[in-house]
């Protein structure tokens, strides 16, 4: 759509899906504000959920925004979808609603563009890093993202995409429900001969969100879009552990569970099933020198939470396979 202050189409577009994080989306707003980009040549799409609390969004007046308020909710594959086709920008940058680009993001992206002639063929992704502000925060359950080098799940926190490409492989496959539609996205774009350039210098900061034991299970519980991806594009299933597990924990827990199922016809010696997932999880635990009972009682309760987690991220994986009849765990 142009811009009505100047008649003029912007050159990209940043869309951004919205669902309860408005204070988040403030401060994401507030860092495209200050955009080095000037403002004519930009222009900001966000699709946010009906707002359920009433509370309504006070951005910069200087920033060229549109919000899309839907009559009901949606996914972020359908917002994104919502928001990439109201606008006629010939690029589509992508982040969420808890990142804050950097002041020169989007000159950076167009400058990448640029040298690529700004063809129809190349997508752009950026890196990201945890919010600079929030990192002390970053620590046990709390989550955040860092990419640092060209991602195989072509995350949306930072990526941009030609409008051409888009409309080429018919933009976000709706069917991804929570997570995937990215991952899902990208493979579609190089299955058309589009290449995926990394850009270091492309940066997007993403908020840390500390989170409890509770949170952090209804997160994993959430994750049952990997054996969509898997039936969508079954040469993924070769990057799998053993072919039938997500990851290297789901394979290591369900021998652990099935070790400890088996114990009383075993005497025990099943057991033993649950050794290369204990190894595992203190290899993955943060190195940190036990040197009092404190620090091994925390340690062990951080051990205990990593295991419950991974339990359910096996159980919402399983839910999917299930959903979508694809083996895996």
């Amino acid at each position: 759509m142009n811009d009505p202050r100047t008649g003029s189409t912007p050159e990209v577009c940043v869309v951004i899906p919205n669902r309860n994080r408005d204070t988040r989306l403030t401060f994401a707003l507030d860092a495209l504000a200050e955009q080095t980009l000037a403002p004519d040549r930009f222009e900001v799409i966000v699709v946010r959920d009906r707002p359920s609390r009433g509370l309504e969004l006070q951005p910069p007046p200087e920033l060229p925004l549109r919000v899309i308020e839907l009559d009901h909710d949606a996914e972020p594959s359908r917002k994104r979808n919502i928001g990439w086709r109201a606008s006629d920008a010939p690029l589509v940058a992508f982040t969420d609603d808890d990142c804050r680009p950097a002041a020169d993001w989007l000159e950076s992206l167009l400058a990448a563009w640029d040298n690529h002639g700004r063809s129809a063929d190349v997508f752009l992704q950026g890196r990201t890093e945890p919010d600079p502000d929030e990192r002390h925060l970053l620590h046990r359950l709390a989550r955040s993202q860092t990419i640092r080098e060209p991602s195989p799940t072509f995350q949306c926190c930072n990526i941009a995409y030609p409008r051409r490409l888009l409309e080429r492989v018919g933009g976000f496959d709706e069917e991804f429900d929570f997570g995937g539609e990215d991952t899902d996205l990208g493979l579609r774009a190089l299955d058309t001969g589009a290449r995926r350039i990394y850009f270091d210098d492309v940066l997007v900061w993403h908020a840390v969100h500390p989170r409890g034991l509770a949170a952090a299970v209804r997160d994993s519980l959430r994750w049952k879009s990997q054996p969509l991806l898997i039936k969508r594009h079954p040469e993924l299933r070769d990057q799998m552990v053993h072919r039938y597990f997500w990851k290297e924990a789901h394979a290591g827990i369900v021998l652990a569970a099935a070790g400890v199922a088996l114990a009383p016809r075993t005497g025990g010696l099943s057991l033993l099933a649950a050794i290369p997932y204990a190894r595992w999880n203190r290899k993955a635990a943060p190195r940190k020198r036990l040197t009092s009972p404190r620090s091994v009682a925390a340690l062990s309760v951080l051990l205990a939470e990593r295991t419950v987690i991974d339990a359910a991220e096996v159980v919402g994986t399983a839910r999917g396979a299930i959903r979508y009849r694809t083996p895996l765990l």
